[in-house]
């Protein structure tokens, strides 16, 4: 297990652990490079020494990485370090889909068909790139945060061709939710996804599984023999259609399943829209049904039998002749067939036997001469490509050799083709993830290597190997140089202070760094103009075009004053009153006298400090008096 702190690649801190499985661990960590966070999956430790589990890690990220779609969750890179085998996929804020329906089912009719919708519209998409998931399961399922479910974990996807694929003998996925074709070890294609997904809206919709047992092989054999328990058994609100998509959705014969994830899409929408029509097209049929017969069947057919054999019974004297003129017939063909045989025994002796030569593993000209002189005719019904026989080698006959030749006998022979060969694409400038896919669909397997580029973007091909269209044997290997980026180069922070603003930008330049925000402060000591501090110390080593901000002088900050002086303000009758004296400048409002003053401290002189134009607002007894605008004019140092 990987500690936090740990960074994979150079590239990826790992941060905590934030999941677990059968052969992986999965873990939030931050991308340093794109200062973002992402999951990353790591191969557990066991499995790292054994190729095989090594190799089905990789194949997971291949097939995942070329799935882009909205409902599956995004595979960003795949890489090793240190004996460490990990995928780094997109990192979602969210739940489980079995954590959901633990803490919220049985789920409404509506929210489960939008669920289910978005996981078919991720199958769709992965059945036409021919990927099967393999395990459709609520544990693979995530509901993010804003509510999107996302299909995840493609641990034990194949790759579909037209052809059969022959199952492992042990069944693949999670037993609760495993198809019956899976359960046999048998052939499974994208109506056993199908089925996965019908046993998950099974237990969105009623909140538990149609299927429990003490053990896996119990559970494998419910999928397989029992009938799926009625859904509105367990949730009398379910809508009768809804019932009806997931009873097709699961039906043990996958020819009687939905054909695909977008049929089920459409009676999903049908079923959004109109939830009481009974539109579900449900067949499962049995195409040679038992025959029982009844006792009346069996009594009818004893009679019938009785009454045939007394129409069969014939007079002794009427047998005695019968068998009389069969003998007599007998002796007679006897005599004619001696008769003719002596007269035609010489056309009926045998000819002489040609034995069919063994011509496999010759080239098809040896063959023609062989046959010719034979004089056994032969044609070629097949040619198909072959990586033991060398090019027109026959690679089988039909009849095989020491078998005698028949009249108008023709010998059919397959010939090779040779080896076939596949041409390198051209995959230059091309996204990594693209390239990888028509590399595997030209019938060969590739390699990644990667290097820093200034000008191919991180993740396309600056390169491969072979050259675009050398022909290659299937499988052969195609390396493909994958861009990092552009190298980081680092430079030596220039010392900035005692320059002025242009004189710091052209000396940045100079390094390949850039002037940022400027902030002006009074300096008693660095003359106007000139730069105070920088916020990267002169020798530091940052990245080019790194933003380097400074702080230059306004010079020594220069004080006004001015004197103000109030004359008299009491009334008549008035010994004492408390002044208040205001000065306001630049917008900004200052008490500078406030006290209980008595007729005798009449004239008052008060200093005031500021710059430019300001006003002295006068109050007596917190009731204004008068103002006085002025402007200050007096230095003092």
């Amino acid at each position: 297990m990987l500690q936090p702190g740990v960074v994979l690649s150079n590239r990826y801190e790992i941060i905590e652990k934030i999941g677990s499985g059968g052969m992986s661990i999965v873990y939030k960590a931050k991308c340093n490079k794109l200062e973002r966070y992402v999951a990353v999956k790591v191969l557990r430790d066991e499995f790292c020494s054994d190729d095989d589990f090594v190799k089905k890690f990789k194949i997971e990220a291949q097939s995942a990485a070329s799935l882009s779609h909205q409902n599956i969750v995004n595979i960003y890179d795949v890489g090793s370090d240190r004996k460490i085998y990990y995928i780094v996929m997109e990192y979602l804020q969210g739940v489980t889909l079995k954590e959901y329906i633990k803490n919220n089912a049985p789920l409404s009719d509506a929210e489960t068909i939008r669920i289910t919708a978005s996981i078919a519209s991720a199958l769709e998409h992965a059945h036409d790139n021919h990927i099967i998931h393999r395990d459709i399961k609520p544990q693979n399922i995530i509901i993010t945060k804003d509510g999107i479910a996302k299909v995840a974990d493609f641990g034990i996807a194949r790759v579909a061709t037209d052809k059969t694929i022959v199952a492992p003998t042990n069944a693949s996925g999670s037993v609760h939710y495993i198809s019956p074709e899976q359960a046999r070890g048998g052939f499974s294609d994208e109506k056993s996804d199908l089925y996965s997904l019908g046993i998950t809206m099974y237990e969105m919709a009623t909140g538990t599984l149609p299927y429990q047992g003490d053990s896996p092989v119990s559970v494998a054999l419910l999928h397989i023999h029992e009938d799926l328990p009625s859904p509105r058994d367990k949730n009398p609100d379910i809508t009768k259609c809804l019932e009806s998509i997931i009873i097709k959705a699961t039906l043990k014969k996958a020819e009687f399943r939905y054909s695909s994830a977008h049929e089920l899409m459409e009676d999903l929408k049908k079923a959004n829209v109109s939830p009481d029509d009974d539109f579900v097209n449900i067949k499962e049929i049995d195409d040679s049904p038992t025959l029982f017969m009844s006792d009346n069947d069996m009594e009818k057919i004893w009679n019938e039998k009785e009454i045939v054999t007394d129409t069969n019974k014939k007079p002794l004297i009427e047998k005695i002749v019968v068998a009389l003129g069969i003998v007599s017939a007998i002796i007679l063909v006897s005599i004619i067939a001696f008769f003719v045989f002596n007269s035609l025994k010489d056309k009926f002796k045998p000819k002489p036997q040609t034995i069919i030569p063994n011509v496999e593993g010759k080239l098809l000209s040896e063959a023609q001469d062989i046959f010719d002189d034979k004089k056994i005719e032969f044609e070629v019904v097949e040619e198909v490509y072959d990586n033991k026989y060398d090019k027109n080698q026959i690679i089988n006959q039909e009849p095989k050799e020491n078998t005698v030749a028949e009249d108008d006998q023709v010998v059919k022979l397959t010939v090779s083709k040779g080896i076939q060969m596949f041409p390198v694409p051209d995959v230059d400038n091309m996204r990594f993830t693209f390239a990888q896919k028509y590399i595997t669909e030209a019938g060969l397997t590739y390699k990644i290597e990667r290097e820093y580029h200034d000008i191919i973007p991180l993740g396309n091909v600056i390169r491969h190997s072979p050259d675009t269209g050398t022909q290659l044997k299937k499988d052969g290997v195609v390396t493909i140089v994958v861009s990092e980026g552009k190298k980081d180069k680092t430079v030596e922070v220039p010392n900035l202070k005692g320059l002025t603003k242009q004189q710091a930008t052209n000396k940045l330049l100079e390094k390949n760094l850039v002037l940022g925000h400027v902030t002006t402060i009074y300096h008693d000591s660095v003359p106007k103009g000139q730069v105070i501090s920088q916020t990267v110390e002169q020798g530091e080593e940052v990245k080019e075009n790194y933003v380097i901000d400074v702080a230059i002088s306004l010079g020594k900050k220069v004080v006004l004053t001015q004197t103000v002086i109030i004359h008299d303000m009491l009334n008549i009758d008035q010994t004492e009153g408390k002044v208040k004296i205001i000065l306001v400048n630049k917008g900004k409002e200052n008490v500078v006298f406030n006290k209980l003053v008595k007729f005798e401290d009449f004239p008052l002189t008060i200093t005031v400090y500021g710059e430019g134009d300001a006003i002295i607002k006068t109050y007596l007894d917190d009731v204004f008096q008068y103002e006085q605008p002025f402007v200050f004019k007096e230095e003092a140092n």
